[in-house]
Order: C-alpha cells, then sequence, then structure tokens
C-alpha cells in the first residue's frame, strides 16, 4: 500500500471480503488474461508513468531482475495525465476555475490531479479521491471519458513530453 494509512481499510475490506490477497505472480497474469478476453487495446492510467514504474520496479525486485516488465508485451499505455495536459488544462473555464478555488501550483500552473480535474468535471469542489484501487479507477475513467468526447489528436504516452 503506497498511503500507509489506508493500510486499516484494505485489512479492514480484506477481513469483510471485499477485497482478497493475491500474489503479484497471479495479478500479472489476471491482467494478461483479462487484457486476451478482452482484446484490450490500450491501459490507460492518470499519471501512468509512475504506475508503470512502479510495476516495473515491484517486478524486477521480487525476481531478481529474472523478468523485467510487469503490463503484457504490445498494449500501449495511455496517460490522461498527459492528455489532459493538452486538452483540459488549455481551456479558459478550467484555468479561471482552477484560480478561482485555489487549486494551481506555486508558480501559478494549473493542477492536473486526478482529484482536481474530477472535481472540475463533476463541479464537486469537496470531492476528495480514496486513493483505493477500483474507486480511483472509476474517477479516471471519467476523465478519459470528458478527454475524448473533446475530438482533438491528442498525444496518449506517458513517455513523451508534451508542450
Amino acid at each position: 500500500a503506497y498511503y500507509r494509512e489506508k493500510i486499516p481499510l484494505y485489512e479492514k475490506d480484506i477481513a469483510e471480503g471485499k477485497r482478497k490477497i493475491a500474489t503479484y505472480k497471479t495479478i500479472k497474469a489476471i491482467i494478461a488474461n483479462l487484457c486476451k478476453k478482452y482484446n484490450i487495446v490500450a491501459i490507460v492510467a492518470h499519471n501512468a508513468r509512475f504506475d508503470y514504474k512502479s510495476t516495473v520496479n515491484t517486478q524486477r525486485y521480487l525476481t531478481k531482475s529474472k523478468y523485467r516488465y510487469f503490463l503484457p508485451y504490445g498494449i500501449p499505455i495511455w496517460c490522461t495525465l498527459t492528455m489532459a495536459r493538452q486538452t483540459i488544462a488549455k481551456q479558459p473555464t478550467y484555468k479561471m476555475w482552477c484560480k478561482e478555488n485555489g487549486f494551481t501550483t506555486k508558480n501559478g500552473a494549473v493542477r492536473l490531479t486526478a482529484e482536481v480535474i474530477y472535481r472540475f468535471i463533476t463541479q464537486d469542489i469537496a470531492f476528495k479521491e480514496s486513493h483505493t484501487g477500483l474507486e480511483d479507477v472509476m474517477i479516471e475513467k471519467e476523465i478519459f471519458t470528458k478527454i475524448l468526447r473533446q475530438h482533438k489528436k491528442i498525444d496518449k504516452s506517458p513517455f513523451k513530453r508534451t508542450a
């Protein structure tokens, strides 16, 4: 668990049967099987570079670098943070909303966390991201949908820098 304070929540959910514990190898196999079963064309995450590095580093650590990659080979990784920089962040309404609500960095740039973007999309200023697996995926799905609805040509890769 990346967020230490979430451990009691996970323990409670496991005890209640809401979540299951699985080995890293099992999780990797499940992801590969789901990608094949549903003909997945891309794996999408907000700040996908972080998730990619985390899974690769964990894979290498657990296998002493015998296995280097966690996600199935050949499936592109798309990043909603990269996409939001090219779409949502350029909208005057988003810029103004961020400034009015204090969602700017110390140098004045608009914040592009999943939580802030979701607050903007839903206009729920009090929304708090749970940072717990599926719950975060559901808000990232909404961000991805909002970006796609803009019908703009965008770079989706987390590994290329965009302006």
